[in-house]
């Protein structure tokens, strides 16, 4: 109780009340009142609302398909205004057509993704690349910023091991797993992909390193005074199945029950996670650099004398229609196709 007791002391309370005699008169606490008052200030800033619905509906598919629209149409237009160079993706998988118009800023019809998938494909391959980057300590580099204004190239990488293996990290469908799996070799645009890191590594490397030339933020430049990539590593992670890949659920499970069965990995919890290694010495990769070498060689061709690449190049790609921005009234090729 002596804490008690000294707590009491210090509120000023008796600890024990005495009682009054009855003759004793118990006169009123003194109130004083100031000559002056002040209002309360009312002037506290507050912020006015915008006027909130007054009824309420559930999530809705097609709404959400038309944000996606428009959403897209607004993030490829950002990224047309701005893009200025030649990218890995450009030469290992793009037409020449759709590349030229992209590098000249030809207007478009419409910047919206005809296909609106491919916006949540695009950030679950990101999400992918980030889980396995933060959670190893494998790589030497990664993030690798290979920009060289010369050529008007500007690319990353996503791993490398020491100056002689490039790894790259790639999500994709069930279906492509699955031939992966069974062929034991990459996607093709994939590999075509590592031969332009390659390329640009051991014949542009001065370059690339300068530490004049800005590159983006997160990124880093490469350490190595020289590189001789000998080995390319593909990391596959297997994500969804796309409307193609199935008819129906059943034929899902089907297929990754197959899939687990190829790997052997009833007691493997990344069943849908694997890596291809490709040696790339004794002139193996040496088709695929020319190849490399030509497109950039034409595509600068193009842009400097402003040129429209003609049909017979054999750079266009008209199977890349589909997807391609200017298939809408600005290409003849994709509209002698019927798209």
């Amino acid at each position: 109780m002596s804490e008690f007791n000294d707590l009491l002391k210090m509120l000023q309370v008796p600890n024990k009340v005495e009682k009054k005699k009855t003759s004793e008169v118990t006169q009123a606490p003194e109130v004083i009142i100031p000559e002056s008052s002040e209002a309360p200030n009312l002037n506290v800033p507050f912020e006015i609302l915008p006027n909130l619905p007054t009824s309420y509906s559930p999530f809705n598919i097609d709404m959400f398909n038309q944000e996606l629209f428009e959403k897209s149409a607004v993030k490829n237009q950002l990224y047309r205004d701005v893009v200025q160079n030649i990218s890995a993706y450009d030469i290992s998988s793009g037409c020449i057509r759709d590349i030229f118009y992209k590098l000249t800023n030809t207007p478009v019809e419409s910047f919206a993704d005809k296909w609106l998938p491919i916006l949540m494909r695009s950030t679950i391959g990101t999400a992918i690349h980030d889980f396995v980057q933060s959670n190893t300590n494998q790589f030497t580099e990664r993030e690798v910023s290979l920009k060289v204004p010369s050529i008007k190239f500007s690319g990353r990488l996503d791993n490398l091991i020491g100056p002689n293996i490039l790894v790259e990290i790639k999500s994709c469908t069930y279906s492509d797993y699955e031939k992966i799996i069974r062929t034991r070799k990459p996607r093709v645009s994939d590999f075509y992909q590592t031969m332009v890191y390659k390329y640009i590594l051991e014949k542009h490397l001065a370059e690339a390193k300068d530490p004049n030339i800005k590159i983006r933020k997160g990124t880093s430049k490469p350490k190595f005074e020289k590189y001789d990539i000998q080995t390319i590593q593909f990391i596959y992670i297997a994500h969804d199945v796309t409307a193609t890949d199935a008819e129906s659920f059943g034929e899902v499970l089907n297929k990754i029950k197959e899939l687990k069965r190829l790997l052997n990995s009833k007691s493997n919890s990344f069943f849908f996670m694997t890596t291809l290694v490709i040696d790339t010495i004794n002139d193996v990769a040496e088709k695929y650099l020319e190849y490399v070498e030509n497109k950039i060689k034409y595509i600068n061709y193009y842009i400097d004398n402003n040129i429209v690449p003609p049909a017979d190049d054999p750079f266009i790609d008209k199977s890349a229609c589909f997807f391609c921005l200017y298939s809408r009234g600005v290409c003849d090729l994709c509209g002698r196709n019927g798209r």
